[in-house]
């Protein structure tokens, strides 16, 4: 059983956020792991038959390649690292269309079936609670790791398996401990975003073992102590967090003054029920003034909507639209980013290795990012408190940060559109934002319109849907194969702007009922 709150409830978030950081988003650091794998000749025999490999000058640990099936300009070299040693720290690696083509299908399928494990843990997190939960995920997390631990050139296939499970024995921690957000009465949106960062910058894990395998160390070994500091999640299981639920306050709305007419003949006075507001009821309209001895509850306790109900409503199928579209483009832009700093930066591996490592550092700074969107969240919440329709103050704060979401979505599209090495750096600081926007409020939102029992099941089905749907993203990558990464990003202009009919449905439906109470008050 969970410890008692009160001041440890900020060790529980300590605790949370160290966690989610190390293991929660492994999987979205892609970009420096493809980088190893190439750098290991991963897939590197679909190249074989049309290469041809000769000792160049410049440096004496890498190849000159010529690759007919290269997307690159034919008379652009490519580079590829011999295996590295004692007497040599460059790394470089490159690859040719064939081999790219696989790896981008490796995160194609983790990424998808990460998103169905995800609903499938969020099932069982629905029925089972906490604890198994967690449990269940540090067996599937540590299988991954050890999966990818092992592979090499001549067991390739391990790398569909380990991505996969790492990703879904890694997003368990963050749905998890979104939880402990109720623990606090304001800024548990702010919570949820600094978690939400956490899984952010866990994807610099992955750069922090790149890095280490340009000196030597070997991905097995880093895969190894990833393992084993795993199992510093058994603490929080155990000791910080509940075998069910920590569920959200009962909302109180705001104090009003009731309005009473007295059958003496005497003028209308303006008094306050002192019962109604411990209650937490608003009353409104003309009413006669309760007996003293009335010893009548005025209330009942609120009833769980059906789970059914909240899957079917609105506001669900429309926030899974959004983050949807907005997944897909956030999925394509790191599958694909391997191949367009190659294409951009003309085959200069020493350079595409630069600006992978300058696209992990940006997420980083997801530790500002997120908690950034939760801020955003609470502080638009301030301004609707005092709204008198609970469907006002639930829906109209998300209006903002969800438009913001869909906008640093285009400008991703537009910066990629670009192909000047200067807009990179643009374009990797816009993308840290559009992550953070896109799951601080993925998750947000969900904690705030849906019961907090629901949450885990719920957003699991909505990551799961958005898993199915960034499935496209393999189709898109043979369209720019095929036709450049202009037309693709052209789509994604169309594709992305269809996201704004979410914030704007709340932001109808959310006048429409506070009319619908103003109405009913002047009557």
């Amino acid at each position: 059983m969970m410890a008692s709150p009160g001041r440890l409830r900020y060790l529980y978030v300590v605790w949370a956020f160290v966690e989610t950081m190390l293991f929660g988003g492994l999987i979205y650091g892609w970009s420096s792991l493809v980088f190893i794998l190439k750098a290991k000749f991963v897939y590197q025999d679909l190249c074989s038959e049309s290469q041809v490999a000769e000792p160049d000058n410049k440096t004496s640990n890498m190849l000159r390649l010529s690759i007919t099936s290269s997307p690159l300009d034919n008379s652009t070299p490519i580079y590829i690292m011999l295996p590295p040693d004692q007497n040599n720290s460059t790394i470089v690696a490159a690859g040719c269309e064939a081999q790219d083509s696989m790896l981008n299908l490796v995160f194609t399928v983790a990424s998808t079936l990460f998103c169905a494990g995800c609903a499938a843990m969020g099932h069982i997190n629905f029925k089972f609670g906490t604890r198994v939960t967690r449990v269940l995920s540090m067996l599937t997390f540590v299988a991954g790791t050890l999966m990818i631990a092992f592979v090499s050139q001549g067991i390739p296939w391990l790398i569909f398996p380990g991505l996969t499970l790492v990703g879904v024995g890694g997003i368990p921690l963050l749905v998890t401990n979104t939880q402990i957000a109720n623990l606090f009465s304001r800024g548990s949106s702010t919570i949820i975003g600094l978690l939400c960062g956490a899984f952010d910058i866990s994807a610099a894990v992955q750069l922090v073992i790149k890095i280490a395998f340009e000196r030597g160390f070997s991905l097995q070994n880093s895969y190894l102590i990833v393992t084993g500091l795993h199992s510093m999640v058994i603490v929080s299981t155990f000791f910080f967090l509940p075998r069910g639920f920590i569920t959200k306050p009962e909302e109180r709305p705001p104090q009003e003054q009731v309005t009473y007419t007295v059958e003496d003949g005497e003028a209308p006075s303006v008094v306050l029920l002192e019962k109604a507001e411990e209650a937490g009821v608003i009353v409104v309209g003309k009413k006669q003034p309760l007996k003293e001895d009335s010893k009548a509850p005025l209330t009942s306790p609120p009833k769980l909507p059906t789970l059914f109900s909240c899957i079917l409503s609105s506001s669900f199928i429309l926030h899974v639209l959004w983050l949807s579209i907005l997944q897909l483009r956030f999925y394509y832009f790191l599958s694909s980013l391997n191949p367009i700093l190659n294409d951009v930066l003309h085959g200069d591996m020493a350079q595409v290795s630069y600006y992978t490592n300058v696209s992990m550092y940006m997420m980083l700074a997801g530790i500002v990012t997120s908690p950034f969107a939760g801020v955003v969240y609470d502080w638009q919440k301030g301004f609707f408190n005092n709204s008198r329709s609970k469907l006002r103050r639930d829906l109209m704060p998300s209006v903002m940060p969800l438009m913001t979401g869909t906008v640093l979505g285009l400008l991703v599209t537009v910066f990629c559109m670009i192909p000047a090495k200067q807009v990179l750096y643009l374009t990797f600081i816009t993308v840290v934002f559009f992550r953070s926007f896109l799951y601080c409020m993925g998750a947000a939102f969900m904690g705030a319109v849906f019961p907090s029992e629901y949450f885990g099941l719920l957003y699991g089905l909505m990551i799961i849907a958005g898993g199915i749907f960034s499935f496209i993203q393999y189709g898109l990558f043979k369209w720019a194969e095929q036709s450049g990464y202009f037309q693709v990003n052209i789509f994604f202009l169309v594709l992305v702007s269809v996201s704004f009919i979410h914030p704007v449905f709340q932001w109808i439906r959310s006048r429409r009922a506070e009319s619908v109470e103003l109405t009913q008050e002047e009557q």
